[in-house]
C-alpha cells in the first residue's frame, strides 16, 4: 500500500499538468494579494515551482505563517536551512518542468502571458469540473498552499524575494 502511494506521488509530481494547476493558483494568489492587483513576472513561477514540488519546502506554507519572512524563519528555527540553501539548484533542476507547466497552463487557458511585461495573468474559470473530475484532496490542499505562497510573494519586489530565499535571478 505504501509503495503504491509513493508511485502515485511520483506520477503526480512528474506531470507538468499538476504544475500548471499549482502555478495558476500561485498566480491567482499573487494577483489577489497584490496591492493594485498586478500579476507576477514569469521568473517568480520558477521559484514557486521549485517550492511547490518539494514536500519539505512546501510544508511550512500554511496559514499559521503570516508572510514570506516567517516562512524563511521556519527553516532557520528548525536548523533546516540547508533545504532552503538548495533552492537555487532546485530552480535549475525544475526549469524544464516549469516551462512545460507554464506552457500547459497557457494552452489550457489558465494563464495569459503578457510578452511585453513578462507577467503571467490568471484567467478566471467559468466552467466547473464535471462529475467525477474533481481534484484529489491532496492536490486541492497543494493548490491552497500555492495560492498562499503567491500572496506572500505579492508583498515584495523581485530583489526582496531573491534576498529572502537566497536565490539569484
Amino acid at each position: 500500500m505504501i509503495l503504491s502511494n509513493l508511485v502515485e506521488d511520483v506520477q503526480i509530481w512528474n506531470t507538468p499538468i499538476i504544475g500548471a494547476y499549482l502555478l495558476w493558483r500561485f498566480t491567482q494568489g499573487y494577483s489577489s494579494g497584490h496591492k493594485v492587483g498586478d500579476a507576477p513576472i514569469g521568473l517568480l513561477h520558477f521559484v514557486a515551482s521549485a517550492i511547490l514540488t518539494n514536500d519539505r519546502l512546501m510544508l511550512p506554507v500554511n496559514n499559521q505563517r503570516k508572510n514570506l519572512q516567517s516562512y524563511v524563519r521556519s527553516f532557520e528555527d528548525k536548523k533546516d536551512s540547508d533545504i532552503l540553501l538548495n533552492l537555487q539548484s532546485r530552480i535549475k533542476e525544475k526549469r524544464s518542468y516549469t516551462l512545460a507547466a507554464i506552457d500547459i497552463a497557457i494552452s489550457e487557458g489558465l494563464l495569459v502571458w503578457d510578452v511585453e511585461s513578462g507577467k503571467l495573468y490568471p484567467r478566471k474559470l467559468t466552467k466547473k469540473a464535471g462529475k467525477g473530475k474533481a481534484l484529489r484532496p491532496k492536490i486541492k490542499t497543494d493548490g491552497n498552499k500555492a495560492e498562499l505562497l503567491g500572496k506572500w510573494f505579492s508583498e515584495h519586489d523581485l530583489s526582496t524575494i531573491g534576498a529572502y530565499l537566497r536565490v539569484v535571478f
